[in-house]
């Protein structure tokens, strides 16, 4: 019998965003995208946005950072058990960037990843 995977789906693409609000701007006005909702859990705000079933995470960049992980700063891949998928990848090895998965409130949480190319790549839980 098969058991049922733990990834999902993708959540969402974030890409990092120079000025918020000119990103906002661009992709609510010029592209059509529907505003979700905006969120700071740290330092950093997040913007969260829709198009044809794909959400986008604008990444605010503050203090002059630069783009390590590139424009596209990651892929958000959704799970149904966070704590289990951190432990799959710790099995095989996976060069994890988060020490633990981080509460996001209200039940959600993430936890950030290398893939092999090291590109990053994010758990999502809701």
């Amino acid at each position: 019998m098969k058991s049922e995977s733990l990834f999902t789906g993708v959540e969402h693409i974030g890409i990092k965003a120079l000025d918020m609000e000119k990103a906002l701007q661009f992709y609510i006005e010029i592209l059509g995208f529907k505003f979700l909702y905006r969120i700071k859990p740290g330092d950093v705000e997040l913007a969260f946005l829709e198009l044809g079933g794909t959400v986008v995470e604008l990444v605010e960049v503050v203090d002059g950072q630069r783009f390590e992980d590139g424009v596209v700063n990651h892929l958000a891949l959704r799970v149904s058990d966070i704590f289990k998928a951190v432990e799959r990848l710790k099995e095989f090895e996976v060069e994890l960037i988060s020490a633990e998965p981080m509460t996001l409130g209200e039940g959600r949480y993430n936890f950030f990843f290398r893939g092999p190319s090291r590109e990053k790549l994010e758990l999502y839980q809701e």
